[in-house]
């Protein structure tokens, strides 16, 4: 039965035998020996294989299955993390318009752009990707919606890194931090033609809203 487990669960990490092995440091044939339940490992190692293998040492025992059907809702660190940035995000939408009409009328008395443009630039998008975090955040308190392999982990986030990037790469577009030699090549103008759409915020914000969800998603544990 651990036999069994120790196999679904590392084939479900996206690990080889050997990569198990390394991380044990142990033979390869010792890992095969328990898979195949040739030998049994005693009560210190199954800790250590479940550490390894970032589970609950009772789904090597039991099987994942008695583990994840008794998720546990509404878990501290999940209603705390939703009470504070649900606050914060909150507070955001109800300044936020009121806000971004006082920094312009004071950029129109003063001609001062900076206010204006580190609050749009900046204060704006980190509110975007706080909504990306808080949306899984809120989900989490009822089902478990971890990401148990690691090569799915590394999918969310490099798409996670990706989209944070879109963000990065419009931002230094719209500074003009591009060198001019940069600038002329065909692939950049295109993608500046993409990232820079007149009057159309949502791709922008949206990446950002995608990464924070995805990077919540890739290191939620």
């Amino acid at each position: 039965m651990v036999g069994r487990n120790l196999k679904r669960l590392r084939q479900r990490a996206g690990l080889t035998q050997d990569a198990l092995a390394e991380r044990l440091h142990v033979t390869r044939q010792a890992v095969s020996s328990w898979e195949t339940g040739k030998t049994a490992p005693d009560v210190e190692t199954l800790t250590t294989l479940a550490a390894a293998l970032e589970v609950d040492v009772r789904a090597l025992i039991y099987g994942p299955e008695a583990v994840e059907g008794g998720y546990a809702r509404f878990q501290r660190r999940y209603v705390v993390s939703t009470a504070v940035l649900g606050t914060l995000v909150l507070l955001w939408l109800a300044v936020d318009t009121p806000l971004e009409l006082y920094l312009l009328q004071i950029r129109a008395q003063t001609f001062a752009m900076g206010p204006s443009l580190l609050y749009g630039l900046l204060v704006v998008p980190l509110g975007y990707a706080a909504v990306g975090v808080l949306l899984p955040l809120l989900l989490s308190l009822w089902v478990d919606i971890r990401v148990r392999s690691l090569r799915g982990r590394r999918v969310l986030l490099v798409l996670g890194l990706l989209a944070l990037g879109y963000y990065l790469l419009w931002l230094t577009g719209f500074l003009g931090l591009w060198p001019d030699a940069v600038r002329g090549w065909t692939p950049l103008q295109w993608w500046r033609l993409l990232l820079s759409l007149s009057g159309n915020d949502l791709p922008r914000y949206g990446s950002m809203t995608l990464s924070g969800c995805a990077l919540f998603l890739a290191f939620n544990r």
